[in-house]
């Protein structure tokens, strides 16, 4: 009976402990993204490089799963969640226009660091490839 319990026990703290290790994954991910804000360095759609249409936008992530993109003049308001194990960012602007609008997908990561996201997706066979970095 001694002996079920320690194993019990092992079990239980097994558990907690990547429990706790999910939890610090997420909060660095939010950490990262939460802290500062982020323009789009590069966007590619297929072929075409896209950058430019972004020029205006600088998008800041907080930490509720909200963001948003600014310009001088506008405010696109979306939502976007971190999944640190998939190693993907999911946004969505639901009433944004072209371009933000193409940010719309659940972006496979890269490559990242704590100054700058690369990410993929592909929308109806075409590969679209996003390069955020933090301002």
């Amino acid at each position: 009976m001694r002996k079920l319990y320690w194993v019990i026990m092992a079990c239980v703290l097994v558990i907690s402990c990547k429990k706790a290790i999910e939890e610090k994954k997420e909060d660095i991910v939010l950490d990262a993204m939460t802290n500062g804000q982020w323009y789009v360095f590069s966007f590619k759609n297929g072929d075409t490089d896209i950058t430019t249409d972004f020029a205006p936008y600088t998008f800041q992530f907080y930490r509720d799963g909200k963001v948003s993109g600014f310009t001088s003049s506008t405010e696109e308001k979306g939502t976007w969640a971190g999944d640190p194990n998939a190693m993907t960012i999911t946004s969505n602007f639901p009433t944004a226009a072209d371009p933000v609008k193409m940010l719309n997908a659940v972006w496979k990561i890269t490559n990242n660091s704590w100054d700058y996201v690369i990410a993929e997706n592909s929308a109806s066979g075409v590969t679209r490839l996003l390069h955020l970095k933090k301002k």
